[in-house]
């Protein structure tokens, strides 16, 4: 049981983990949540101006992990000395750093309760780390950036779901709205491609639909990789 609840923590705190993640979604509005990502081009109302689901689940680690922390520690100092303890709140403050002390507290105490509340805080963990996982974008947040477009014009939108939807990880893409399917059936996925001669940037998507696009930044790698073949020459 404290090597799960070690691992989940962990799998939450860690530099790029779940937190992080959470953290960095918060700025993407999104105009469904029901499937996640980016905005649509009809919206009813006002979407609101941040990613509604990764901050209710970010904010409900935030609250349950210092109320989590407070009992385990309550716990531990009846176990310990039951004659001074007093039934007092002690509070942390409400920083992320915060949290991640919190969190690590959490795992410090575990080996020092009774296995049944050892039990319970792991399945409380553990239903931490699910909610955060099940957030639609969750992952998607440092890998995959929006299409580049060409100026004074807005990226192209998905041809299959007509939303604002498509991102790229190197030359691969994706629609970030869950429920978007091609003509297969299958959830979309495409690459971009370069025209040998006409040097068109293009999206082939693997049901062998295209669409036009504007190219790609060349990686920093490339870029000195060509510098280095002109220095060369």
């Amino acid at each position: 049981m404290f090597e799960k609840i070690a691992w989940d923590v962990e799998t939450l705190t860690r530099y790029g983990g779940l937190l992080d993640q959470l953290s960095a979604l918060l700025a993407e509005p999104v105009g469904d949540p029901s499937v996640g990502a980016t905005s649509r081009h009809k919206i009813s109302g006002s979407p609101a101006p941040w990613h509604d689901e990764a901050a209710t689940v970010l904010m409900y680690i935030h609250a349950a992990s210092r109320d989590l922390e407070a009992e385990l520690r309550q716990l531990v100092a009846e176990r310990s000395a039951p004659a001074l303890v007093r039934r007092t709140r002690w509070a942390r403050g409400g920083s992320d750093a915060n949290t991640r002390e919190a969190l690590h507290t959490i795992v410090k105490y575990v080996p020092a309760v009774a296995d049944d509340v050892a039990r319970d805080a792991g399945t409380l963990v553990s239903g931490w780390v699910r909610r955060a996982d099940e957030v639609s974008d969750i992952g998607m947040a440092q890998r995959w950036t929006a299409l580049p477009r060409l100026p004074g014009q807005m990226p192209p939108s998905c041809p299959y779901c007509h939303c604002y939807s498509l991102r790229m990880s190197r030359d691969q893409v994706r629609c970030t709205v869950s429920a978007c399917l091609d003509a297969r059936g299958e959830r979309l996925v495409a690459v971009m491609l370069v025209g040998a001669c006409s040097r068109q940037s293009s999206l082939v998507f693997a049901d062998g639909r295209e669409l036009p696009c504007a190219p790609a930044e060349p990686e920093p790698e490339a870029l000195e990789v060509a510098e280095a073949l002109e220095v060369a020459a």
